[in-house]
C-alpha cells in the first residue's frame, strides 16, 4: 500500500474505532494492515471483540466507492477469504460511499464504513446499521462532464430523468455520439448519479439524482464566458413588447434556433410574478448582432429591455411550445440554469421551475 492509502487506511480505522467505542462500547479492536494471503495480500484484517469473542474481519480500502467499484471488490474480498476459512465478515471502507454502492454491498452481504459514520456490519448476532447521508466528492473532478458535446445528453437525460433509457436512444435523441452517450453514462453511473439493469446492447439506465446533477451543472454554467449582450426595444405600448419581439422573430426566423428565456419565459410557465424585468432570447454564437438588427434592437448598456444570449446548440434543443402563448421557449432545464445564479425573484422562480417541470418527472425530452 502507498503512503497515501496507508494514510487513508489509517484515518479510517481511527474512525470506525471511534464510532464503534462511543455508539456501541466496543473497545480493544486490533488491526493489521496489509497482511498476505496466499497469492493476495488485504488492506486490513481487524479483531473485533464482541461477546466475549474476537471477530475476524477482513477490509477493502477506497477512495471513494460508487457502484461500479463494487464488483471489483466483490472479488477481492472472496478471493481473501477463500485463503482463510477464519474470516467472519467482509467490509468496504471508503472516505465516501455512493447510496448505490452502499445498497449494492448489502444485497451482497458485505459491510461497510465511510467518514459519514455511516456503517453496517454484521458481529455474530449483532447487524450495526447506521445511516448518515454520503459524503459526496468534489465535483471540480468532473467538471469535464460540462462539455458542450457531453451537455447534448445531460440535457436530454435530466428531462427524461425518470425513464429507463437506452444508449442507442439517448444518442439519438440528443444528436450526440454513441461513443459520447456511453462514456459519460459510465461516468454517471461511477458517481452513483446512474443506475442501470440489462447487459451489453439491452443495457438501460436511470438518472437517480436529478437534483445533484442540476445544481452541479448549475454551478458550472455560472462559471461559464457566453456572451450576452444588452439592447433597448421601442414599443408604443410596452405591455405589446413581448408579443411585437415573437411575432418578429416569427416571421424573421421561425427556421432558426432561438428560443425565449428568463424570467418571462419561466413566469410563462409557473406564473409568479406580476411584472418581469425585460426578455430574454437565446440565439445561436456569433448571431446576437443578426438578430438584433432583424428585430430593430439599439445597443444599450443602460435601460435596457432586451438580452440576447449566445449559446451551443445544446441549449437550443428541446424547444418548447405552449399552448396560450406564442414563441419557442427555452426547456425547463435551460431556463433553470439560466436563472437560478442570479438571485431574488429569478432564483424563485427557478426553483419553482426545478420542483414543477424538472424534477417531478413525467417532461421527456
Amino acid at each position: 500500500m502507498h503512503h497515501p492509502e496507508r494514510r487513508l487506511a489509517e484515518k479510517l480505522l481511527a474512525e470506525f474505532t471511534a464510532v464503534l467505542r462511543d455508539r456501541l462500547n466496543i473497545d480493544g479492536i486490533e488491526a493489521e494492515h496489509e497482511p498476505s494471503f496466499g497469492t493476495g495480500a488485504a488492506d486490513l484484517v481487524l479483531s473485533i471483540p464482541v461477546d466475549g469473542v474476537r471477530v475476524k474481519v477482513v477490509v477493502e480500502v477506497k477512495k471513494n466507492a460508487f457502484p461500479r467499484d463494487i464488483e471489483w471488490a466483490r472479488v477481492q474480498l472472496e478471493g481473501l477469504a477463500r485463503e482463510d476459512s477464519t474470516i467472519d465478515q467482509k467490509m468496504v471502507w471508503a472516505e465516501s460511499l455512493s447510496e448505490g454502492a452502499r445498497k449494492s454491498l448489502e444485497d451482497l452481504g458485505i459491510g461497510y464504513f465511510d467518514s459519514s459514520g455511516s456503517i453496517s456490519l454484521r458481529l455474530r448476532n449483532h447487524h450495526i446499521l447506521i445511516d448518515r447521508p454520503p459524503i459526496r466528492p468534489l465535483w471540480r473532478e468532473v467538471g469535464t462532464i460540462f462539455t458542450p458535446e457531453r451537455a447534448r445528453v445531460l440535457h436530454a437525460l435530466l428531462l427524461g430523468w425518470d425513464s429507463w433509457r437506452t444508449g442507442v436512444d439517448l444518442a439519438e435523441v440528443s444528436r450526440a455520439s454513441p461513443n459520447t452517450v456511453s462514456v459519460l453514462l459510465r461516468e454517471l453511473e461511477k458517481r452513483g448519479m446512474v443506475q442501470s439493469e440489462g447487459s451489453g446492447r439491452n443495457v438501460r439506465r436511470q438518472l437517480v439524482q436529478p437534483d445533484a446533477l442540476l445544481d452541479a451543472w448549475a454551478n458550472h454554467w455560472a462559471e461559464g464566458k457566453r456572451r450576452k449582450t444588452r439592447w433597448f426595444a421601442f414599443a408604443q405600448n410596452p405591455a405589446n413588447l413581448a408579443l411585437r419581439l415573437v411575432s418578429r422573430l416569427l416571421q424573421d426566423h421561425d427556421d432558426d434556433e432561438w428560443a425565449l428565456t428568463g424570467q418571462y419565459a419561466a413566469n410563462c410557465f409557473t406564473p409568479l410574478l406580476t411584472a418581469v424585468n425585460g426578455f430574454d432570447i437565446i440565439v445561436p454564437v456569433s448571431k446576437a448582432e443578426a438578430f438584433a438588427e432583424d428585430l430593430e434592437l439599439k445597443r444599450a448598456d443602460k435601460g435596457f429591455n432586451v438580452t440576447l444570449h449566445e449559446c451551443e446548440d445544446f441549449a437550443l434543443q428541446h424547444r418548447i411550445r405552449l399552448p396560450d402563448r406564442q414563441g419557442w421557449f427555452a426547456s425547463p432545464v435551460i431556463q433553470y440554469l439560466e436563472l437560478v445564479n442570479e438571485g431574488g425573484r429569478s432564483k424563485e422562480l427557478a426553483n419553482e421551475l426545478k420542483q414543477t417541470w424538472i424534477v417531478k418527472g413525467g417532461n421527456h425530452g
